[in-house]
């Protein structure tokens, strides 16, 4: 396997405008809470004719889905060039390229459709694990872009390529970093961060693409996980399962793609492919007491989710219903009973973030749309086309926005325009 490290030095630009308060990095996929929720104040106008974007940067990358994460004033993005695969750390404020890991890729796509790596990296005490279509895990440093270590989880556990190749999205929890392998001798594998040592693997569950999401209550830390054959969740300290309930497609050409969303007495999931979407309650009855689970809803179509994780607020559900190439809606649903709230085709399917109670949405056609997160009606704030066609997630940090397409990567900031 061949290594390349590229460095590069890089100006400052000093931005006198930031719309998005907080300082919170985005280090994982679905963000600082793993739930898509930022904590800030969005401010733009009521009146969506004066709300505009301002491109800071732009760049060209490579292929793939795989999202930006940023951390210590860089944005990092894992994507592919001919035949390497790039861990490539950018400036956050320029986006001049800082440093550069590439390894050889060998990964071909079975329907054609992209060759790059799906799965988002995720940042932890100074390193960068990513998870590469042909179930490589790679650990670098993110000042450096040196290599600390790597793992091939095909190898070593079984990992299926599946339809689209290895999607997992690492997580990170204390010393850990945790995969829905989705193996023939593992389900989910948890190695250590500073080495990739083996700590533990649970059951096997069969093969998907969800991420997995942590639950903490008080001290006690497990890790939920949507695999094949349903809702699984473990102890994060040694894999045991704590509770598991079959949520299963009956067709075999099926996956599971949206994550777990995991909400403060509960777990939500969802999926297409006659699956639907359902709602777990847990509780502690008392400290140090083991946590109880048990189904509230399921249902058939109320928000079945084809590849993007829905975000919360206030106890309703925002997300989009239905499969992507048959024409999703976005829909407003009921935490407590699954009951839609309304529905709209005027934002076509992406993946969502939630800023205080307005909602952030970036379509794979490359549209970027605001709008209030109010169970009454749809209220676009602002609707403006920003990229071109492409399927990742896109992250924001400290007033910026980074998103991709199929072909170039941007930093942006959203802007109220004076009124004349």
């Amino acid at each position: 396997m061949k290594s390349k490290i590229f460095f590069s030095f890089f100006s400052v630009i000093v931005l006198a405008e930031k719309v998005f308060t907080s300082g919170n990095d985005w280090c994982h996929w679905l963000g600082p809470n793993h739930n898509g929720f930022v904590e800030g104040n969005l401010s733009l106008s009521p009146n969506p004719k004066l709300n505009d974007t301002k491109l800071l940067w732009k760049i060209e990358v490579g292929k793939g889905w795989s999202s930006p994460v940023v951390s210590d004033q860089m944005a990092f993005l894992h994507d592919r060039t001919a035949n390497m695969e790039n861990l490539t750390a950018y400036s956050l404020n320029s986006g001049k390229e800082i440093w550069r890991f590439s390894f050889d890729s060998n990964y071909r796509d079975d329907f054609g459709i992209d060759n790059g790596p799906r799965s988002t990296p995720a940042i932890s005490q100074g390193i960068l694990v990513t998870h590469s279509p042909q179930g490589l895990v790679h650990a670098v440093d993110i000042k450096t872009g040196v290599l600390k270590w790597t793992r091939n989880l095909f190898r070593d556990f079984g990992s299926a390529k599946g339809f689209f190749g290895r999607c997992s999205s690492p997580l990170i929890m204390d010393k850990k970093v945790i995969f829905d392998v989705g193996g023939s001798t593992v389900g989910l594998v948890a190695l250590s961060l500073q080495t990739g040592d083996m700590i533990w693997g649970s059951k096997v569950y069969g093969n998907d693409y969800a991420s997995v999401s942590p639950i903490r209550v008080e001290a006690l830390q497990l890790v939920t996980a949507f695999m094949r054959e349903g809702l699984v969740v473990v102890d994060a300290s040694n894999g045991r399962e704590v509770y598991f309930d079959r949520f299963q497609s009956p067709i075999n050409a099926s996956v599971n793609a949206a994550s777990p969303l995991v909400l403060e007495n509960g777990i939500f999931l969802s999926s297409c492919y006659e699956v639907g979407s359902g709602y777990w309650n847990f509780t502690q009855p008392n400290p140090g007491s083991k946590i109880k689970f048990r189904p509230v809803w399921k249902g058939s179509d109320k928000m079945n989710c084809h590849y993007s994780t829905p975000v919360e607020c206030k106890n309703y559900l925002f997300g989009f219903h239905g499969r992507q190439e048959r024409g999703a809606s976005l829909r407003c649903i009921k935490l407590s009973d699954g009951e839609v709230q309304w529905s709209t085709q005027s934002v076509t399917n992406g993946h969502l973030i939630r800023v205080d109670e307005k909602i952030v949405t970036l379509s794979e056609k490359g549209e970027l749309s605001v709008f209030y997160a109010s169970p009454d009606s749809f209220r676009p704030i602002l609707q403006q086309q920003i990229l071109g066609q492409g399927r990742a997630h896109f992250a924001y940090s400290n007033g910026k926005i980074i998103a991709r397409d199929n072909r170039r990567l941007i930093c942006l900031e959203l802007s109220t325009k004076e009124e004349k």
